[in-house]
């Protein structure tokens, strides 16, 4: 369907009005729309390209969330704790196997190590109760496969096993998955729901929002031209990922989250290594993982809180060093250097507060008595996408009542012909729009720099571009590129 005029999205009365176009956002409005609601979907810049673009991109096996930071001894001092930590990972397994099931396309299968060394925090026995734990919770329904062999056994299966240092006391050998593209995941889900009833508008910003004689009124603004229009609905979603307290402003007493800063860095290891993974726990105690991608592998990410504009967020020196220094501790023979690393990349997880300081692991719909109607999301992942869209819409059918079943099954990605028969109904504005988010070429290692020129003008001839904006476009595209995926050397 054909990008609206930001003028003809003032004169519609929404039910809903959903700010933000990443994972969590797009379900919603797949969730809405699917149920009934009129519904616009909006988002300051491109679908799938904030925080969602940032991720792991891992279908997370869920034991990290039942780690603990104080003595395992202490854990019955904190029953509340551990039993939230066991919903969420409940959670997340069932969600993993709803992925797996619903989107075989997005996902690829990995078989991953984790070693146990002398002097872990966590003995190989709780180790392994926890990856029997979270089986029990969801995770068999996609099994793990979960198995604790010897240093020599796990090399013969999982060669990137061999290359550890320090000798394993055994090695613990499981079954994970991968993203082979999240960003599409957010397309696709955002296409469906415009197939559904709801309507879609990207490089829209919104400006404010406010209450107004019962309803609500939202101020949006075209992010290229400066166009402006309001809106009016009966309730707004606020799915803006680490953006969400920024967006509200004054609407909430305290922030919603806290932002956690992951960084990776994209280097090339063995080729024996290809398609496998490793999970363990850093120096600090953190969890540490190198995730296969294609024919190489990217390592982190670092956890960091942070307060500052997730704009402004920049891989600094220190957390690459930190990377490799880890990698260097567990596999000596690498030697990896800066020269090593072919780009590096971070991105800001929003994270549940119930305090306005620290994390908990919590999707939650929050709805302040003082701004009924204005619904803020926190606390998913790409992994927990349907299950926070899910979360959003049941606090809409309990405003606004009930007005059909919600959606199910797979979301089939679109066909076409060519190229260029996909760029009008994909909502593409950008070049950067096509290359990273409608195309995989933007996830090669050259970040798709390789066929920029191919591709400009293939969009240049479905958007009636002049040979001055095709060559803007190139410009804006490379220096996007070096702004997100950073050069280290």
């Amino acid at each position: 369907m054909p990008r609206p005029p930001l003028t003809a999205l003032g004169h519609t009365h929404y039910d809903v009005v959903v700010v933000g176009a990443g994972a969590v956002g797009c379900a919603t409005a797949r969730e809405l729309a699917g149920r009934g609601y009129k519904t616009l979907l909006v988002d300051r810049g491109d679908i799938g390209a904030g925080t969602s673009s940032r991720s792991s991109r891992m279908l997370y096996s869920g034991l990290g969330y039942l780690a603990v930071r104080y003595p395992l001894w202490h854990m019955m001092l904190h029953p509340i704790d551990m039993l939230q930590r066991l919903l969420y990972t409940r959670d997340v397994m069932l969600c993993r196997a709803e992925l797996v099931r619903d989107m075989p396309q997005h996902l690829t299968r990995h078989r991953f190590v984790y070693p146990f060394r002398k002097g872990d925090q966590y003995p190989p026995w709780l180790v392994d109760i926890g990856f029997r734990l979270v089986e029990a919770l969801g995770a068999w329904k996609v099994p793990l496969a979960y198995r604790r062999v010897s240093p020599a056994d796990a090399a013969r299966q999982v060669p990137m096993a061999g290359g550890l240092g320090d000798a394993p006391l055994s090695i613990g050998t499981f079954d994970e998955y991968m993203y082979a593209w999240p960003e599409r995941i957010c397309v696709d889900t955002a296409l469906d729901a415009e197939a559904r009833g709801a309507t879609l508008r990207t490089y829209t910003r919104v400006t404010g929002i406010r209450q107004q004689n019962g309803h609500w009124v939202t101020d949006l603004e075209d992010a290229d031209d400066g166009e402006t229009v309001q809106v009016i609905s009966d309730m707004v979603i606020n799915a803006a990922g680490p953006w969400v307290d920024r967006l509200t402003g004054a609407q909430g007493p305290q922030p919603r989250i806290v932002g956690i800063k992951g960084v990776n860095v994209m280097v090339q290891l063995p080729p024996e290594w290809r398609g496998q993974g490793l999970e363990a726990f850093s120096s600090k105690g953190e969890p540490y993982y190198v995730f296969p991608w294609r024919d190489h592998h990217f390592i982190g990410p670092t956890e960091t809180h942070v307060t500052e504009n997730p704009d402004e967020i920049r891989v600094t020196d220190a957390e690459i060093d930190y990377i490799l220094s880890e990698a260097n501790l567990l596999f000596p023979d690498l030697h990896l250097t800066r020269d090593h690393v072919l780009h590096a990349w971070c991105g800001v997880r929003p994270v549940t507060s119930t305090d306005g300081k620290s994390p908990r692991n919590l999707v939650r719909a929050h709805q302040s008595q003082d701004a009924p109607g204005l619904v803020t999301m926190t606390g998913s992942t790409i992994m927990l996408h349907r299950h926070a869209g899910r979360l959003a819409a049941k606090t809409v059918e309990q405003r606004l009542g009930r007005r059909g079943p919600a959606p199910t099954g797979m979301i089939e990605p679109p066909t076409y012909d060519g190229i260029g028969q996909r760029i009008t109904p994909e909502h593409v504005v950008h070049l950067s729009d096509l290359i990273r988010r409608r195309l995989p070429d933007g996830l090669n290692p050259d970040l798709g720099l390789a066929r920029a020129e191919e591709l400009s003008r293939i969009t240049a001839a479905a958007l009636n571009w002049t040979e001055e904006k095709r060559l803007d476009e190139l410009r804006r595209f490379e220096e996007d590129s070096a702004r997100v995926y950073q050069s280290v050397n």
